[in-house]
């Protein structure tokens, strides 16, 4: 397996680096991918996963101090592992397309609005939220768009903008 990581490198002393990191890491990697996600599939996918953005992000990573190549490594695996896992958690009806009913319930909602408020009142939600709400509605980038631009799964963006949704509706200055 190791292989193909060591394939993405271009030297010599990265490869030999790479190959000392991996055998470093690889079993507290898995602990970490294991803690989070209790398959042992999903758990090897995850540090599989690490290791190959490791390996093509190897040449900013050993520049970095030993501490902070170590946090550089579990913070990966871990953002990786939460990733599988709120992918598996999630149904194929959570998906599903709205139907036509609640689109055009949320279409009303927001014609409806002053806009000058709601720009006030979106500004106001966490940063997190407000980026791809803006990216979404202002800007109208799709949710893979917003995935591209963010670096983050197409997924999260999905559930940020209906996080930041929610928010909205439950923001009690809101005057609309």
């Amino acid at each position: 397996m190791i292989n193909i990581y060591l394939s993405a490198l271009e030297t010599e002393e990265d490869k030999a680096e790479f190959e000392d990191l991996y055998i470093k890491y690889r079993q507290k990697m898995y602990a970490v991918a294991y803690k989070i996600l209790h398959n042992v599939e999903d758990a090897e996918d995850a540090v599989h996963n690490a290791f190959i953005a490791i390996a093509d992000n190897f040449e900013k990573i050993r520049l970095l101090p030993h501490r902070e190549r170590v946090s550089y490594i579990i913070i990966t695996v871990r953002n990786i592992s939460i990733n599988i896992y709120n992918k598996n958690k999630k149904s194929a009806e959570q998906f599903s397309e709205l139907d036509d009913n609640q689109l055009s319930v949320e279409t009303n909602f927001f014609e409806n609005i002053d806009m000058e408020e709601l720009i006030k009142t979106i500004s106001g939600l966490p940063v997190i939220y407000k980026d791809i709400f803006f990216l979404r509605y202002r800007d109208e980038y799709t949710h893979k768009e917003i995935s591209d631009i963010l670096d983050i799964p197409v997924e999260t963006v999905r559930k940020r903008t209906e996080r930041a949704k929610k928010l909205l509706k439950e923001k009690p200055e809101r005057n609309i």
